[in-house]
């Protein structure tokens, strides 16, 4: 439940955000910054080190407790 709320918070403050942004500038210049910002998220995964090990999780030590049917 708190993911949700949470999840549309973040939605709202965001679209917020871009509707300043849009109102400031231009739509099409805020619609290019949200895309640049898109493209620019991959490069805030995790990667692998220089040794090809993946980093440690950083999650739970116990697996979930759903099950798979």
């Amino acid at each position: 439940m708190a993911w949700n709320v949470t999840g549309t918070g973040a939605i709202a403050v965001l679209t917020a955000l871009w509707g300043v942004l849009a109102a400031v500038t231009d739509a099409r210049i805020a619609i290019g910054i949200a895309g640049v910002l898109l493209l620019a998220t991959p490069f805030l995964l995790p990667r692998k080190d220089k040794s090809g090990h993946q980093p440690l999780a950083t999650g739970p030590d116990e697996p979930a407790l759903t099950t798979t049917v």
